[in-house]
């Protein structure tokens, strides 16, 4: 399979069958705009708990999320990758980086963060990032690849087992009021 250009067959919007040619890049300063909004509004929404939600102020932590992305996203070692369709629209990111196990110290590939629209969902566009940020991994002589995925997101975690991601860890949380 190419990396850079992927086909997709699929049922989009009640239109019947429809190919899309996606192609995914790295993203450029004018992708970043929407990369940005998309990660404040994910973060939000599907990555933060009810609970989380409430002890927020969303304007301070939106704050907090655009810094914390400023200066991650300008390391080395950090690519995100943007699909696009034949006509160069937007339809998601993926983020991936350096991370390293602190037990061991042995450095891997991490995803921060993976977002298809809406309306292109279900069409192998995640899939088609992941193959991305697989194969930037695998440049970087990377042995595994992780990202954390939060329990209510059952279709990411659909997708991840599907393209043999495992369940190694698990993060567990208690409110304490």
């Amino acid at each position: 399979m190419n990396f850079l250009t992927s086909t997709i067959l699929g049922f989009m919007r009640g239109r019947g069958n429809l190919q899309m040619d996606v192609t995914t890049r790295e993203a450029k300063e004018t992708d970043l705009q929407l990369v940005r909004k998309y990660t404040v509004e994910t973060g939000w929404t599907i990555v933060l708990s009810e609970s989380e939600r409430k002890q927020l102020d969303k304007e301070k932590w939106t704050k907090h999320i655009l810094e914390g992305f400023e200066k991650l996203s300008k390391r080395e070692t950090d690519k995100i990758f943007v699909a696009e369709d034949e006509n160069h629209a937007f339809l998601g990111y993926l983020w991936v980086g350096e991370g390293s196990n602190m037990m061991t110290g042995l450095k891997h590939g991490y995803i921060y963060d993976i977002f298809v629209k809406e309306e292109f969902r279900g069409k192998g566009i995640g899939k088609i990032l992941l193959e991305k940020a697989e194969s930037y991994c695998r440049e970087k002589c990377y042995s595994r690849i992780v990202l954390m995925v939060s329990v209510s997101n059952e279709t990411a975690t659909r997708l991840y087992d599907k393209m043999a991601f495992k369940a190694e860890q698990t993060y567990m949380a208690k409110a304490l009021n």
